[in-house]
């Protein structure tokens, strides 16, 4: 079936980018599908509809086809904005608690369990702030285990502090220490519901999905999630089912969780809620729920299944697909991400470079139905001949 209009809803994970950057972004993407297709494309601008909520129109030609997508941001920059604004003791602080509060609740085993390599980018800024916290225990006690007068702490603990700034900003800023202590401090407050900001656009989201999916006359809904954004496109979609359920009825609605950190949520035992929301999705909605994963991203939950890692039946299993990076890309993009785990994770949002069966262009703007690219054209690339047209 070919698509002539499409809504897609897209949440941003733990990123400090506001609708405007999300646009550019999209942009990028949005010139790769152009050369690899043969297409033409014209974006709107982003026009405001909520707080960190915006949207814009996206019009794409190809040579026998035109697909029109609303594309709606749904993000919370405004909020981990606030995260990062906060000072370096409270930064250290709440994310070593949230360190602490992983390993002896037991989740690490979960994760471990689950998949090891996610543990990899779990342990790395942890390891750093427990060197950091022994740096200064080590050099402001250094006269008490010296048998100095105690004194001479006047000088020893302004020195460790002095030493501990150093290493927060150096190797730490350069491997995004800070900003890490950050992503998990914000998991945290998801978790134990510490965060009104977080609560309340929850409900901003479930409201304005509502809305669109009232209004908007599409074939299709896509609702895309990548990193941690998995975590609020489940809850809205729970939403929007306990509240008026025929709207997910009513036409197709796709999940697309590209590189999901949503089990690094909801494997903590006090996830209750999401894990309910998770259960409703997979059990009583007709959402079609597709995930990707790639080997060379640590930043996810590789090989895993949400369903199984969380004891669910799902009504439709979801359908996992484990893709390469380097099938998608260029040589030249895939080895520039291999020098950066962030830039490597964000391949999942950069346009495809290679025809192939992972192509977020072609989802967001393609001619084709997603859950039919998924299961008529499985492993294959979308069905457009080489001057990117549709065969008849």
């Amino acid at each position: 079936m070919s698509v002539k209009k499409r809504l897609v809803i897209n949440f941003t994970g733990y990123e400090g980018l506001h609708p405007d950057a999300v646009r550019g972004r999209y942009i990028n993407s949005s010139n790769d599908f152009n050369k690899l297709w043969n297409a033409k494309t014209h974006a709107g601008p982003m026009v405001p509809e909520g707080p960190d909520i915006a949207a814009m129109h996206i019009q794409t030609n190809g040579e026998n086809w035109s697909t029109e997508t609303e594309f709606c941001q749904y993000g919370t920059a405004d909020i981990f904005d606030a995260y990062s604004a906060r000072n370096v003791t409270t930064r250290f602080a709440t994310g070593l608690m949230a360190f602490l509060d992983i390993l002896l609740s037991g989740t690490f085993y979960r994760y471990m369990r689950t998949s090891w390599r996610f543990c990899l980018f779990f342990m790395w800024p942890f390891a750093l702030a427990c060197l950091i916290t022994l740096v200064l225990l080590g050099i402001g006690l250094s006269p008490v285990w010296a048998d100095f007068n105690s004194w001479h702490m006047l000088w020893s603990i302004p020195l460790a502090l002095v030493v501990c700034r150093v290493l927060i900003r150096w190797p730490g800023e350069k491997i995004f220490f800070s900003y890490l202590l950050d992503d998990w401090a914000a998991a945290s407050d998801r978790i134990h519901g510490r965060s009104i900001e977080l609560t309340r656009r929850r409900r901003d989201f479930a409201d304005h999905l509502i809305r669109k999916l009232q209004t908007n006359d599409a074939d299709e809904v896509l609702i895309i999630s990548h990193s941690l954004g998995t975590v609020p496109a489940v809850e809205a979609i729970a939403d929007v089912w306990r509240a008026q359920p025929k709207l997910l009825e009513n036409k197709p609605v796709s999940l697309v969780a590209a590189g999901s950190c949503l089990l690094m949520i909801a494997l903590h035992p006090r996830a209750v809620s999401l894990k309910e929301d998770i259960r409703v999705v997979m059990q009583e909605t007709p959402v079609f729920w597709a995930e990707f994963q790639a080997i060379s991203d640590i930043i996810h939950f590789y090989k895993s299944n949400p369903a199984s890692a969380l004891g669910i039946k799902p009504k439709v299993a979801p359908t996992i697909r484990r893709i390469r990076f380097k099938n998608v890309h260029k040589p030249a993009r895939y080895a520039r991400a291999k020098k950066n785990f962030f830039k490597m994770h964000l391949l999942f949002l950069k346009g495809a470079q290679i025809r192939n069966t992972y192509d977020m262009g072609m989802f967001v703007q393609g001619p084709f139905m997603f859950a039919e690219l998924m299961t008529e054209y499985d492993g294959e690339p979308a069905p457009l001949d080489a001057g990117g047209r549709i065969a008849r």
